[in-house]
């Protein structure tokens, strides 16, 4: 059967879009061939900075015929009293194309059976290409074409095939045809190519590759051919030069020995970050004044001049800053903070740092360390090298830290301030959470929560650290009082502490929705507690409960158990009516008496599966209490004292989660 095959070219797209773009195509093509009942094989998508290209294979020649049951006026306006057929119905027949004799009638109206005649797939395809494309979306896009059309560069050509024929359609002021173009500086002609096959092999006799997992490859190889040590190949880095290259070829430069002096970081970060060249290491790890880059074309020697070049200038700039810098203390640079704002009715940098080092030594039971690494956390903000290289915010104070003698774990807890999976020590975590909790509370405080799509001041993204945070942080319980604190250490400004805690609830409960996407909804609700927000920030408690209940949950004799004593004391308590402490003396319940045995034996695990098994020792005895005991009874003293039961039994219950929102089938 025949092949589909479409080659979108544009301006260079960046290299975060072109994977996405080029799948996201092949996904439209896909969804609008079913949605025409045109049958189709596998389709394939692969791409460069400058096109996308998508094949379909053994794509039907024509759609297939399809009925449709078209719905008509009512019975009453269809025929009159005689039972005739009326105007309104023969103008029905005619529009829809069938007989008056071809109608059927329900209890209400007429109805028609329309057939619609298969097209030709090739008269199906320009519109199909042409809103398959329109449909590509991107982070960021631009105004482009002569109807404003947003895309994210400028098109330049397209190729579309079908058998061999071209599928002619026009985007803005591109009209498709059968050609393509090469490499854009070494092959910038056009050509023909009417198939998948001759369209890959003109393209790489033109230094195209399309296939990004052959560019990958050639990255791989290349730089290891090329390097006179080893190359470090982190897969960010690869796949980064994958997607900015049509024609990858390695190339090893090097750079003035003078620079090595250098902090790794910076170096590290100047070549790849800035450059997207890959730093080379000697035998023993260390970083040598070579480094590895990928061309795209341009003359060899000239290339590698002009990296040189560049990488010496950054690196020179550098160099200033740094010994600039080393004139100074980190004393010094925390006090430049003070002219330095963290937001408006915020205060200063310098403010902040004395709310982060006490909120990191109350996060880390008075360690001296935490409290200093918190004080100094920010203060590289107002180094020279950090104002040249942002990127290099805490690894910098890091640095200058071990310069100055400092203990490993502050130095290392300013280093990782800004990747937190990378915390080893309770000193880095507790600066790490310090550093969330007070953005979160100045700026929930101030009612400024994240709303929709929108979060300026990365407030989700600060939610989400604390979450993942706590959960390779074992003895972290809830964040709740730790808020409080970050709120209370805002001693000079006014926040609404009841609405921030609020808010903070609301962002973690959609955290937790993003980060465990794959549980059941109900199970999730029901292990979050929402109702009580000490529970609700306690991400280690969540995702045990979480556990406990995707155990626990597919046995519905539990669950109905379980159910039943949070929902008496639910309508109790939404009467007025107080529930008192348990009083046994007072049940008056030979069955009451054996479910509180049972509930004062619950044990609690710190084991999922075993918890799971423990909660289930309750389900006979709360069967045994509702199948021979009325709770709601008119002597008060008897009522009170079963409800003070269930209460009770409930608590125990809620240890895993609010059963009442767990969903039977």
């Amino acid at each position: 059967m025949p092949e589909l095959l479409l080659e979108l070219g544009m301006e260079e797209l960046p290299a975060s879009f072109v994977e996405r773009a080029f799948q996201q195509l092949r996904t439209e093509i896909v969804a609008r061939l079913n949605e025409e009942g045109i049958a189709a094989g596998e389709a394939e998508a692969i791409g460069t900075p400058r096109r996308l290209i998508v094949r379909v294979k053994d794509v039907a020649e024509i759609q297939p015929d399809r009925s449709s049951e078209v719905r008509g006026p009512a019975l009453k306006a269809a025929y009159d009293e005689a039972g005739n057929p009326t105007k309104a119905l023969e103008g029905f027949c005619r529009g829809q194309e069938v007989p008056l004799d071809s109608v059927t009638k329900d209890d209400t109206y007429v109805w028609a059976t329309k057939l619609t005649v298969g097209r030709p797939t090739l008269d199906v395809l320009p519109n199909l290409l042409e809103s398959s494309i329109r449909a590509l979306s991107f982070d960021k896009s631009m105004r482009w074409g002569a109807n404003r059309m947003r895309f994210a560069r400028p098109i330049r050509w397209i190729l579309a095939t079908y058998a061999g024929e071209a599928i002619p359609f026009t985007v803005e002021t591109v009209t498709s045809d059968v050609q393509s173009r090469g490499h854009r500086f070494n092959f910038p002609g056009s050509f023909e190519a009417k198939s998948w096959d001759d369209l890959l092999r003109e393209l790489r006799q033109r230094q195209v590759e399309p296939d990004p997992a052959v560019r990958r490859q050639r990255i791989l190889d290349g730089a290891v051919q090329s390097a006179t040590g080893q190359p470090d190949l982190s897969e960010s880095l690869v796949d980064e030069n994958t997607f900015l290259t049509e024609w990858p070829e390695a190339l090893e430069g090097e750079f003035k020995p003078e620079y090595l002096v250098l902090p790794e970081p910076v170096l590290v970060t100047a070549m790849a970050k800035h450059e997207r060249f890959f730093p080379v290491r000697d035998s023993g790890g260390k970083i040598t004044n070579r480094f590895i880059s990928i061309r795209n074309g341009g003359d060899e020697a000239t290339v590698r001049a002009g990296n040189a070049w560049v990488l010496n200038a950054r690196f020179n700039d550098a160099k200033f800053f740094f010994d600039e810098d080393a004139n100074y203390k980190m004393d010094d640079f925390l006090v430049r903070t003070e002219r330095m704002l963290f937001q408006e009715k915020l205060g200063t940098v310098r403010e902040r740092a004395y709310r982060l080092s006490n909120l990191a030594g109350e996060l880390s039971n008075g360690s001296e360390d935490a409290k200093k690494a918190g004080l100094y956390m920010k203060a590289d903000l107002s180094t020279g090298l950090v104002s040249e290289l942002a990127s290099l915010q805490g690894i910098i104070g890091g640095e200058y830290c071990r310069r100055e003698g400092w203990s490993d774990d502050i130095a290392h807890a300013l280093s990782v301030q800004y990747a937190p999976e990378l915390a080893k020590s309770d000193v880095a975590r507790a600066v790490i959470a310090a550093d969330q909790l007070d953005k979160l509370a100045g700026y929930l405080g101030l009612g400024l929560a994240p709303s929709g799509s929108s979060d300026p001041y990365g407030l989700r993204r600060a939610a989400t650290i604390l979450i993942e945070l706590a959960w390779n942080w074992p003895s972290q319980n809830s964040w709740l009082n730790s808020f409080q604190c970050a709120l209370a250490n805002y001693s000079n400004v006014t926040l609404d502490s009841a609405k921030a805690e609020i808010a903070l609830c609301d962002i973690f409960s959609g955290r937790y929705k993003a980060l465990l996407a794959e549980a059941r909804y109900d199970l999730l609700d029901a292990a979050m507690l929402d109702s009580e927000p000490a529970e609700l920030l306690n991400p280690n408690a969540v995702k045990f409960r979480l556990q406990v209940l995707q155990l626990a949950a597919l046995d519905e004799a539990l669950v109905q158990a379980a159910t039943r004593p949070l929902n008496i004391v639910a309508a109790a308590k939404s009467k007025g009516i107080s529930i008192p402490a348990l009083r046994v003396q007072d049940l008056e319940s030979p069955a009451g008496l054996a479910l509180s045995e049972a509930a004062n034996q619950f044990q609690v695990h710190s084991d999922a599966e075993v918890f799971a098994k423990e909660i289930r020792t309750l389900v006979a005895p709360i069967n045994a209490f509702f199948d021979s005991t009325m709770v709601m009874v008119e002597e008060p003293r008897v009522r009170d004292a079963r409800l003070g039961l269930l209460e009770f039994v409930g608590q125990k219950l809620l240890l895993a989660g609010d059963w009442t929102k767990v969903v039977m089938e």
